[in-house]
């Protein structure tokens, strides 16, 4: 073979494999894409979406500590849901943290106070009616009753990064609530009777 026709078939041979590589790596990038792709979230048509709620037409969740009254579940919108929570007299929800939503407080009634965690040091608020109370996500919190009759306020969930895929649902969101407290979510759905 002449010197030529070597550096033809050599200069081939690369042209191929630098092809098949590109191939090879085309494919691999949209085979990660692919797996790594997250379905976009069916976002609530808002066009469509349920406007009025009730307040006392709601799906009760009983739990040791405290109720939890959905009012509106995270489905029905794109970041936010709404429930009023009960803390019995002498009662207190129990202390944990939102790593995925910020919560906003009306005290409709009862006396109560909130302690919050953050930035290392821990504040105590006291909860009256009519106060407005915004609870920043990262921060440990704990509400307790502190009067003779029952806490009772509006609890608005705001995910400004979006509902946790994990927890679609308020349910799902109560059975994480359960398991992770040792309660049991079949108690829990059972209406309390006075």
């Amino acid at each position: 073979m002449t010197r030529k026709k070597l550096k033809n078939k050599h200069m081939k041979r690369i042209i191929i494999a630098g092809i098949i590589g590109v191939a090879i790596g085309i494919a691999g990038m949209l085979a990660f894409i692919n797996f790594n792709h997250q379905p976009e979230k069916a976002m609530p048509d808002p066009l469509k979406s349920k406007i009025l709620f009730s307040s006392t037409e709601t799906e009760g969740y009983f739990f040791p500590t405290h109720d939890n009254l959905l009012i509106m579940d995270r489905t029905n919108a794109e970041m936010s849901e709404a429930f009023i929570v009960q803390i019995a007299p002498g009662k207190f929800t129990h202390r944990h943290i939102h790593d995925d939503t910020e919560q906003l407080f009306y005290i409709l009634s009862g006396k109560g106070k909130l302690n919050l965690e953050r930035t290392g040091r821990m504040e105590t608020f006291e909860l009256l009616p009519t106060n407005f109370v915004h609870v920043p996500r990262n921060c440990y919190h704990q509400t307790f009753c502190e009067g003779a009759d029952t806490l009772r306020y509006l609890a608005i969930d705001c995910f400004p990064n979006g509902h946790n895929p994990a927890e679609p649902t308020w349910d799902d969101h109560a059975r994480a609530v359960c398991k992770m407290n040792n309660w049991d979510y079949t108690e829990a759905r059972r209406k309390k009777t006075k």
